[in-house]
């Protein structure tokens, strides 16, 4: 018998804080652009997965639905945020961040993700903040970003690969 590749990835659940841990000054825009972060990298580790050569497959099927389910879980957590009413100043970086990630994410090429990217380096002293977790959140974001371009190219580059 031969052997298989198998890839797995562990899985976080959606982090819902109770409410005495929201007493650390953490408001539902940090809280939801954490979870936001965590399912943003969970769907690129997801589309990795997929550009492995064995992603023809029939048996990465499985690998496809969850990387579209958790992408759809990307949109609606960036919708949560960016339509959330701040509570302080430290919320308006990260629901823009949130809404740059959600542009991002739903792209349909690469010349888009481009610009979108262009837009944020023409624009980055709207995504900094002084408090360093707040910080290092969008750094993570920033990131993702860069991310998501490097997939919106390699998605481009195998569509135009000779057969």
């Amino acid at each position: 018998m031969a052997d298989t590749c198998r890839i797995t990835r562990m899985s976080t659940e959606k982090g819902l804080w109770p409410a005495n841990e929201a007493d650390d000054g953490s408001t539902f825009i940090t809280r939801t652009f954490y979870t936001l972060s965590k399912a943003v990298d969970e769907a690129l580790n997801l589309e990795r997965d997929l550009s492995h050569s064995l992603a023809w497959d029939p048996a990465s099927t499985d690998i496809q639905d969850a990387a579209e389910a958790k992408w759809q879980d990307c949109l609606s957590l960036s919708g949560e945020i960016f339509t959330a009413p701040p509570a302080s100043a430290l919320d308006k970086p990260l629901q823009r961040m949130s809404m740059l990630l959600h542009f991002l994410i739903e792209s349909t090429g690469p010349e888009e993700a481009r610009r979108f990217q262009q837009l944020y380096f023409e624009n980055q002293e709207l995504f900094t903040a002084e408090d360093g977790d707040c910080q290092a959140l969008l750094q993570t974001g920033a990131r993702q970003v860069n991310a998501l371009i490097e997939l919106s190219l390699a998605a481009e580059a195998q569509n135009f690969l000779p057969i």
